[in-house]
């Protein structure tokens, strides 16, 4: 079956019912109308993939038309029809966007194959706009660990990737929720279409729903251009949802509807468009919480609950902490340093409250303030290290003399380098500055 929608105008109008007839029975969605006019009217309505206009029409002509479909739907492809072809009109029709033409009496199956040729063509176009932005992220794709739980998950992922149905992805932050979605992806046969990732916590609530289903030049203040959105972004792919829990209750009914029926508006527009994406989602909430607590719509959780992948935290996962520090090390940006064995033994007995992500900004943080090809213990700042003198006075000490016990002990760690220090504790050196100011301190 043909899922590309058509539009069909011509003026004859025996002619035109038996063109509709014929492409419905092959499987196209076909709208058509008599006169330009009409076709205006529809075009601000729907959304075509591929338009045929009849050169020669009433008032307003098929040139004319095609003209302002470009200016309406400038990724519809248009096929000229001509009783009259000369090569004066072949030509200007494919100067102002024509993809191609025919000329009456056409041969139907003809016809047939350059609407193939049309739809491969749009097809094209949009796979190209996102060439770019699929090889960067199947580059950067890696998933770490050989565990029997996290085997378990990865063998799961894989029975499911080739599917449609939604994914509800579980976890942790930073335990690797996105990899998860990106390998449901690229193990998949849409591994060459877009992955397309929407966080909803790090869009501005009324942003969110632009963002997504995009919006129509005049659609609010500021919205100066058609803009498209990530949902069509990502037609043929996949669309990741990261941060679901944080998704406002109004815009869930629209997700709802789309995930049903795969169609949606842009903001500020009447016209529905269609497209085919696989949805996945993520969330570190517990979202049958979120349900009961009126906070999340129990029908989309349920639409988007057809599979859930739970993410196993890093410390049920202890066996795979040497294989990611390998990895941090031999892939990441701390090549040619290595951890002592008492290091990675404080690091096997750590509890790694931010999952991996934690482990490698450690990792990060423990190659800086090595002096020597070696990380050491100290090196790594770990917090049952770090706040040791801490945790004696913590009943005993204001906010204040806290945050001065903390600076004091970091800058003695990297023998008072400002700049290192600064980075440990992730604030300006201006404003380590002035900490060091307020709270008189010295270097020993």
């Amino acid at each position: 079956m043909n899922s590309a929608r058509l539009l069909i105008v011509d003026d004859e109008k025996d002619l035109l019912e038996l063109l509709v007839k014929r492409l419905i029975r092959k499987g196209y969605e076909v709208k058509c109308a008599e006169t330009a006019e009409d076709a205006l009217l529809l075009l601000k309505k729907h959304m075509f993939d591929i338009a045929i206009y009849d050169i020669r029409l009433p008032k307003m002509d098929g040139i004319e038309l095609l003209k302002k479909t470009k200016i309406i739907q400038p990724e519809t492809e248009i096929l000229m029809l001509t009783g009259h072809g000369t090569i004066e009109t072949a030509i200007e029709a494919m100067k102002v966007g024509a993809f191609d033409y025919l000329t009456k009496p056409y041969n139907l199956s003809e016809l047939e194959i350059t609407i193939q040729k049309a739809e491969e063509s749009r097809k094209l176009k949009h796979k190209n706009d996102s060439m770019k932005e699929i090889i960067k992220q199947h580059n950067e794709f890696q998933i770490i660990g050989e565990s029997p739980i996290f085997t378990e998950v990865l063998e799961l992922t894989r029975r499911i990737a080739d599917s449609n149905v939604p994914v509800l992805i579980e976890g942790e932050s930073g335990t690797g929720k996105e990899l998860f979605a990106k390998a449901l992806h690229y193990w998949s046969c849409r591994a060459d279409e877009p992955f397309v990732a929407v966080n909803s916590a790090a869009i501005p609530e009324q942003l969110l729903e632009s963002e997504l289903f995009g919006h129509v030049k005049g659609a609010f203040t500021g919205a100066n251009y058609d803009k498209k959105g990530l949902v069509e972004a990502a037609d043929g792919g996949t669309l990741f949802l990261d941060e679901l829990g944080e998704m406002p209750i109004l815009l869930q009914v629209k997700l709802l509807r789309f995930l049903e029926s795969g169609e949606f508006r842009r903001v500020g527009d009447i016209r529905e468009r269609k497209v085919m994406v696989r949805v996945v989602a993520a969330t570190n909430r517990n979202m049958e919480d979120e349900v009961a607590e009126g906070h999340f719509r129990e029908d989309l959780y349920y639409r988007l609950n057809v599979v859930k992948l739970t993410i196993p935290p890093l410390r049920d996962r202890k066996e795979d902490i040497p294989l990611l520090i390998n990895y941090f090390i031999t892939k990441g940006k701390i090549q040619g340093k290595r951890l002592s064995p008492e290091a990675l033994f404080e690091l096997q007995n750590y509890d790694f409250q931010g999952n991996v992500r934690e482990l490698q900004h450690i990792i990060e943080r423990g190659n800086l303030l090595s002096r020597s090809e070696q990380i050491e213990p100290a090196d790594l700042l770990l917090p049952t290290r770090k706040f040791a003198q801490i945790e004696k006075l913590q009943s005993l000490c204001s906010l204040e003399e806290l945050e001065k016990i903390h600076i004091e002990g970091v800058l003695n760690n990297v023998k008072w380098n400002k700049t290192k220090a600064a980075e440990v504790l992730e604030i300006s050196v201006r404003n380590l500055y002035r900490k060091i100011d307020q709270y008189k301190l010295v270097e020993e």
